[in-house]
């Protein structure tokens, strides 16, 4: 299919076919770029990978070097995505994905290249295709081509993270004797700051740390530019399910690791300390995500490094939440279904087990623009649609969406606002300068 001059329509998929969307650019831009920085970190870290991993790696990281090498130049001369084989040891999605690639493929009536499928699709395609690359080896199973980046992403942070930690471990104190009117702003502070954490997007910034500023002190500055801010109505209905007793389990989907995950264990302690919840499920990506997403081991590494700290109240604050962990008041979720080629809108039929058990939660909070797209369907939903329609469906429970915007679409803000912005910065969903704390509840009478 020829590429279009147009930005995506209202109603049809975002998509790289579009040459004036964010889709185009990532596809054209962002995604070479990445696989050129897995290539450039091994080929860096090579002595070091070989020491972990053993001499008998040596030979494999030449052949992955030059699988990606081709992953690279299929995605940049727009060839048809390719079947994935069953060459990788202990993935059993690769059926799902290849099923997937067969629908593009009916519903374009012709192959499926990566600029005319679904965006969505196609960057995900990208992460499961590099994963299977290292899945296909005997030595390199376990190797996380991004952690460099998120371990980094955490390090560099680490000012603004000693500082929300003394805020934090101070409120956290102070739970029990807080008035509730102090209670609200400071459960108000932890929200906007995880929020704005979601700016560590380092899929955004093609790999590079991003220096965040403090966001205790930036919330206020900052207001003016969350679009739609639920944070009072998520206030009240808290208030109302702690009273009704109901306050049993809370979901949290993780996006990004570094500087970001630790603003999630911050609202998260405060959830906990303050009985708005007895449980957190924090659900991780079980292959390496989108750059900096968490997995399993992200989040370990996150808490063993604030139990190291040589800050004070980081330190506590680590060591409060590896005992959460201990008394399952926190537990790590690992789901397929994350990282498998479905939107959000698919899950009740693809995995209903997950939907069944995320039923099971008063709340969900989706963190960052991924899972967001994935709740939109990555469809170009015209700016004023609701966000329950736009669901088409997706209501486990009740859904709170934190997201820095940085992707071409959005609902629920009037077009009177979103001229306004395209008047004053023609790429303003692009920045991540823009926040949504974005509300549905299933329960309308509450």
């Amino acid at each position: 299919m020829e590429i279009q001059n147009l930005k995506t329509p209202f109603g049809e998929f975002l998509s790289g076919k579009y040459e004036k969307s964010f889709a185009y650019k990532t596809i054209k831009d962002r995604l070479p770029v990445i696989i050129t920085s897995i290539i450039d970190n091994i080929s860096q870290c090579k002595d070091s990978i070989i020491t972990k991993y053993g001499s008998n790696c040596s030979e494999e990281l030449k052949q992955v070097i030059g699988q990606l090498s081709e992953l690279k130049s299929e995605m940049m001369t727009n060839k048809p995505l390719k079947f994935i084989s069953s060459s990788e040891n202990g993935k059993k999605d690769i059926s799902k994905w290849n099923e997937c690639i067969k629908n593009q493929q009916f519903k374009n009536e012709n192959l499926s290249t990566w600029y005319n499928s679904v965006w969505l699709f196609s960057e995900c395609y990208m992460y499961r295709r590099v994963a299977h690359i290292f899945l296909s080896t005997t030595t390199l199973l376990t190797y996380d081509y991004f952690e460099k980046q998120k371990h980094d992403n955490f390090t560099t942070s680490l000012e603004t993270i000693s500082v929300l930690a003394n805020y934090t471990m101070n409120v956290l104190n102070e739970s029990e004797s807080n008035l509730i009117d102090n209670q609200k702003n400071c459960f108000t502070n932890l929200l906007k700051s995880t929020l704005w954490g979601n700016k560590c997007d380092l899929s955004l910034s093609q790999g590079s740390a991003v220096k965040i500023e403090d966001m205790i002190d930036e919330t206020k500055t900052l207001d003016k530019n969350i679009l739609i801010d639920h944070s009072d109505l998520i206030w009240t209905r808290l208030n109302h399910f702690r009273a009704d007793k109901k306050g049993t389990t809370i979901d949290i989907v993780l996006d990004n690791a570094g500087y970001e995950l630790f603003t999630d264990f911050c609202i998260a302690a405060f959830l906990i300390e303050n009985n708005f919840a007895k449980k957190i499920r924090f659900y991780v990506k079980s292959i390496p995500w989108f750059v900096s997403d968490v997995t399993e081991r992200d989040l370990f590494w996150t808490i063993d490094t604030m139990k190291n700290s040589n800050h004070k109240n980081l330190m506590k604050l680590g060591h409060r939440c590896s005992k959460y962990l201990e008394d399952n008041k926190w537990t790590v979720e690992i789901e397929s279904f994350w990282t498998e080629p479905y939107d959000f809108s698919q899950m009740k039929v693809e995995s209903l087990p997950l939907y069944n058990k995320l039923s099971e939660a008063i709340l969900i909070i989706f963190k960052g623009d991924l899972n967001y797209r994935k709740l939109m369907g990555d469809i170009n939903w015209d700016y004023e649609t609701d966000l329950k329609t736009a669901l088409r469906g997706f209501q486990p429970t009740n859904i709170v969406t934190l997201r820095t915007v940085k992707a071409d679409l959005i609902v629920g803000v009037p077009h009177k606002k979103v001229n306004e912005l395209f008047s004053k910065q023609e790429n303003w969903m692009e920045t991540g300068q823009y926040g949504l704390i974005h509300s549905y509840f299933v329960d309308h009478n509450l």
